[in-house]
């Protein structure tokens, strides 16, 4: 019973060639029908026109305002360094500061003996 019911469902569902009238028709409306009809209609082109041009334009504002983002980065990390480099010549000059006044009075301890 079931072969039969599959034999008859592949029976009803192999492809069936065009009725040649078909054929016909439609070959003769498509070369009947002239180019700028087959084209998208004025609205239609407009529409798409200001989507890419809004597209354009929200990337546009997205790379400029990741550029900004990246130039506030940049001149917080050079404050940074500045702020570091100071701070590591106060520490320089007090290091070296010890040091002389160390070694001045060594030098003083040993002229003296």
């Amino acid at each position: 019973m079931s072969s039969d019911l599959e034999s008859r469902l592949r029976a009803s569902l192999r492809p069936l060639a065009p009725r040649a009238e078909l054929e016909k028709k439609l070959i003769a409306s498509v070369t009947r029908t002239p180019h700028h009809a087959r084209r998208m209609p004025r609205r239609a082109r407009w529409l798409s026109a200001a989507a890419a041009a809004s597209l354009l334009i929200a990337v546009g504002i997205q790379i400029r305002v990741q550029e900004q983002r990246e130039r506030a980065n940049g001149l917080e990390a050079r404050r940074q360094v500045v702020e570091a480099l100071r701070m590591t010549s106060q520490k320089l000059n007090l290091a070296f500061e010890t040091v002389k006044s160390q070694s001045t009075s060594l030098a003083d301890e040993n002229s003296g003996a």
